[in-house]
């Protein structure tokens, strides 16, 4: 008697996890539904400085009535900015800043765009289907889907979302949502040149959002009046440009294609300081506290990275007129041969967002081989030409401008420091 209760314990267990389990698979949605349902509650954000001229674009994702979240990054140095979608504009105004985690929550007047559902704290999981909806390059409401590839950050939280969804610039802000089109996260920022690295910020970090706010301000009202010389905004709040490094802060670059003019925001996010080892981008990049790189894995920034010498562009303890050869094949790209000469010229002045540093240009002459050919060949090698400015009162270069050009193929950018947003 009591095997046959058992018996029938176990099969009115199996029926319950069965119709659990398909229940659970009921509340997935289709990506036309999915799309349907939340799309009309993420926007384009467009920035604009004081003389009006256009800044940049992103998104945001509504959370409640009259009120959207993006990232910083997006409204950093903007005099201004509106929300659009279709043909409808509001204006917008900044209401709860938190530049540490990249979250700033915005409002609007008369706005009765549905908001969001969120997704419960801790509910990510890694390979779990994932769907991002944003305004890459400007095209509004884009949907892209893909899997949570990875949980990024330390302490007990996950800093970051790692993601294989495809996100572009004008991305930032936009939503990550999960199968039931409940927001997981909000998307920030893609590894360049790095393969299929995405990253959001956690979207259970929203509702932290007006404490976190309110201490930062508290605190920088506790600053002496005009400490650093720089006027106060969402871009500089926090802390001094010459700081040292904390987790959550970002390096923010502007990246520059010189034939075509285009241009895209490179960021460096700073996921944890251990020792002397500053780890960004979910272990993408890892530098020493002297600048030095540890390892690239994820080359966010172009050719700055791609073409990398071991250690990077600069070295300790540098002095004008101090000469070197690099000859190494990079980790990254085509994994070719680099004979370099690089030189160090004299110091002088670069402004870096309002702040004045004295800089050394690291200028570097040489080829590039096809092979492991020791001397140069016809069609198998191109000539190298690239500039680094170190600060060595950051450890690290503010500027860098990289030029060689392949047979028909050419490659000539530039990667320049914008801000730090603590």
């Amino acid at each position: 008697m009591t095997r046959l209760m058992n018996a029938s314990s176990l099969r009115a267990a199996l029926v319950f996890l069965a119709a659990s389990a398909a229940a659970g698979a009921a509340s997935a949605l289709e990506p036309d539904v999915l799309f349907r349902r939340v799309a009309g509650s993420v926007w384009t954000i467009r920035t604009f400085d004081a003389q009006e001229r256009p800044l940049r674009a992103g998104s945001a994702v509504v959370i409640a009535p009259g009120r959207l979240v993006t990232n910083c990054h997006v409204l950093a140095k903007a005099s201004g900015f509106v929300v659009r979608q279709d043909n409808v504009t509001y204006g917008a105004t900044l209401e709860f800043p938190d530049p540490a985690r990249d979250l700033c929550q915005i409002k609007v007047a008369n706005f009765n765009a549905a908001p969001v559902a969120l997704a419960p704290a801790g509910s990510a999981r890694v390979g779990q289907r994932v769907y991002a909806i944003g305004n890459p390059r400007g095209l509004e409401n884009t949907l892209s889907e893909g899997i949570l590839s990875g949980l990024r950050g330390g302490d007990g939280e996950a800093r970051l979302l790692q993601t294989t969804t495809a996100i572009s610039a004008g991305s930032s802000g936009g939503g990550l949502f999960d199968e039931e089109g409940r927001l997981l996260g909000i998307t920030s920022f893609a590894a360049r040149d790095g393969g299929n690295l995405n990253f959001a910020v956690p979207a259970e970090f929203l509702s932290e959002l007006p404490a976190r706010a309110q201490s930062a301000l508290e605190a920088r009202a506790r600053e002496p009046a005009g400490n650093d010389g720089r006027a106060a905004n969402v871009g500089n709040a926090g802390g001094a440009l010459t700081e040292p490094l904390r987790a959550g802060d970002t390096l923010e670059y502007l990246r520059t294609d010189k034939l075509t003019g285009g241009r895209s925001t490179v960021i460096y996010r700073v996921d944890r300081v251990v020792g002397d080892e500053v780890t960004f981008n979910g272990g993408g990049k890892v530098e020493r506290l002297d600048g030095q790189v540890v390892s690239v894995t994820a080359p966010a920034g172009g050719l700055f990275d791609l073409a990398s010498p071991p250690g990077g562009w600069a070295r300790a303890n540098l002095l004008p007129g101090m000469r070197w050869q690099a000859d190494y094949t990079p980790a990254f790209g085509e994994r070719q041969r680099h004979e370099l000469i690089a030189t160090v010229g004299q110091e002088q002045s670069m402004r870096v967002d309002g702040t004045e540093l004295q800089v050394l240009r690291i200028g570097y002459e040489g080829w590039i081989y096809a092979s492991s050919a020791s001397a140069p060949l016809s069609g198998a090698t191109s000539r190298f030409q690239a500039a680094a400015w170190y600060s060595p009162e950051l450890h690290r270069v503010v500027r860098f401008e990289g030029a060689y050009q392949r047979g028909m193929s050419s490659t000539n950018e530039s990667l320049e420091l914008v801000r730090i947003l603590r």
